[in-house]
């Protein structure tokens, strides 16, 4: 299988800390039994509820989860050190014949069934995979398709995917991602609307929805009727637990079995070891940073926006904010990644060079704004960012926000905020390729996510070349320019690549990607 390597080397294995018990969920969950581990439920943890499973619309996360275990794909990741692909369970076999064409061909006697019946509803066929695959193209999530030409069936269960353009990425931000499920053709085109809400009304995997409370819980249980490789844990329930803080006080409470840690917290957990218990420590696909919009009056000269750039101290904000965990950002692709930039310009912070390029643009006396989501490690973060702004003549405000408001600030679909806004701290994820870290600062982009409203022909060009491009080192140099053209802006100050922490029961294994996502329930087990 092809795969390129994530660098583990930050994969770290400790102990946590024990804490007093939280009430939280106490009267939600009992005890797991540990003398029954063949009939143990696992307890996970999720931030928020489902919004929607439905491949199109899905915001992600644990949505995923829910549709990896209840839903039909054609190819799963590996979980292992490198970033792979395999064929999933649900197909005989699947080959990308050649760079603009995968062929396919489904297990067949896979049957569709009503999620509250439970009764058949057909079944899952080559014209489902049509269905599910271009119908993407039509959705939120349409730039994951945007390669596909079409889907051809050659039979009830054969068929071919046709590429519009090679796309090297197909893999990894396609066909194993949530947008890569396959939906149930019959019972979507029976709704009212062309997508659902919530849980699918239909599933076909190793799990089933046994119960959903919603803001509480979603419980699945295995799937008595599935024809694969049998969980080996019948049941799962996902608590919502939207408090990082609360979380960790559940698992140490007993409460849960497995949760993700706050940044915060892992060096606390990595010096304290509760009794069996295990700490994880992944690199991720996310990235952080702070942006400048080049179209406001007070930052459209670029020598005001590399003097910004110049005097902020990346190092001590990496400490003071986050302890120095996390590494540091030198673009916007994370390490062992295809285009990882380990360079950059503003590698130590020159106030002298702020100020003279100040001068320069005969600026003084400056007032500037920054919004940032209002949380303790943006804030902190920010009064870093103020302090160094402050030591070249610069007035910073902050102006901490809650996350809706805050989302909606570049968006030129959500009204005018776009145009006071000023600096502000950024952070996101995505699929492991570095098409889907840079593809949100091209010229379409601008007025949606492209916050810093800048457009360069050369970046758009290499970005669909980066697309096509299948050698590795070629693409490489690609996504480097691409970072290259990025910093000289003058818009962003790279900030860091935050990892993730998972605290897990020590007699559980788990089948995690190498990032952390995604979590295949299927493949977890208790140890006796």
């Amino acid at each position: 299988m092809s795969g390129f390597k994530l660098d583990r080397r930050g994969a770290m294995q400790g102990a946590m800390a024990a804490a007093s018990a939280s009430a939280f969920v106490s009267n939600l969950i009992s005890p797991a039994n540990a003398d029954d581990m063949s009939d143990r439920m696992l307890r996970a943890r999720s931030n928020r509820d489902i919004n929607t499973v439905d491949p199109g619309y899905m915001v992600g996360g644990f949505e995923m989860i829910w549709q990896f275990a209840c839903l039909p794909r054609l190819a799963s990741n590996t979980p292992d050190d490198e970033w792979g692909w395999e064929p999933s369970d649900f197909v005989e076999s699947i080959e990308q014949v050649d760079a603009q064409t995968i062929s396919f061909a489904l297990k067949p006697g896979m049957m569709w069934r009503d999620a509250t019946s439970h009764e058949v509803i057909g079944e899952v066929t080559a014209e489902d995979v049509k269905f599910s695959l271009e119908r993407v193209r039509e959705s939120e999530w349409k730039d994951k398709a945007a390669s596909l030409d079409n889907v051809e069936v050659t039979g009830t269960h054969t068929g071919i995917i046709h590429l519009n353009a090679p796309f090297a990425a197909v893999w990894y931000t396609w066909l194993t991602d949530g947008t890569g499920v396959i939906v149930c053709k019959s019972a979507v085109e029976a709704l009212d609307k062309p997508n659902f809400e919530g849980l699918a009304p239909f599933y076909c995997g190793p799990y089933r929805t046994k119960e959903w409370v919603q803001s509480q819980f979603w419980e699945i249980e295995a799937n008595p009727d599935w024809e694969g490789p049998e969980p080996h844990i019948q049941n799962v329930r996902v608590i919502i637990i939207t408090e990082d803080k609360s979380a960790e006080i559940a698992f140490e409470a007993g409460e849960i079995d497995i949760t993700f840690v706050t940044i915060e917290s892992i060096p606390r957990y990595q010096e304290s070891v509760p009794e069996g218990s295990v700490l994880t420590v992944y690199p991720s696909t996310q990235w952080y940073w702070m942006g400048m919009n080049t179209e406001h009056p007070l930052l459209q000269d670029i020598r005001v926006r590399q003097a910004i750039q110049s005097a902020i101290d990346v190092d001590l904000i990496i400490e003071g904010a986050w302890g120095g965990v996390p590494t540091r950002a030198r673009g916007v692709v994370p390490p062992g990644l295809v285009g990882h930039r380990e360079e950059t310009d503003y590698e130590r912070p020159d106030p002298e060079k702020a100020r003279a390029l100040l001068a320069d643009a005969g600026v003084e006396g400056l007032k500037i704004q920054l919004k940032t989501i209002n949380l303790a490690d943006r804030m902190a973060a920010a009064q870093i960012i103020q302090a160094n702004l402050a030591d070249v003549g610069i007035e910073l405000e902050i102006i901490p926000m809650d996350p809706g408001p805050f989302w909606n600030l570049g968006l030129e679909s959500e009204g005018d905020d776009w145009k006071d806004l000023q600096l502000w701290i950024m952070q996101y994820g995505d699929s492991p390729d570095p098409s889907q870290m840079t593809q949100w600062y091209v010229s379409g982009q601008k007025g949606v996510w492209n916050w810093e409203r800048w457009t360069d022909q050369e970046y758009d060009d290499l970005f669909a070349a980066g697309l096509a491009e299948t050698d590795e080192d070629k693409r490489n140099e690609i996504y480097l320019r691409m970072q290259e053209i990025m910093e000289d802006t003058g818009a962003y100050v790279w900030l860091m690549f935050p990892p993730l922490g998972i605290l897990r029961r020590e007699n559980l294994e788990v089948s995690i990607r190498p990032n952390a996502w995604s979590w295949y329930f299927a493949d977890f087990a208790w140890e006796s």
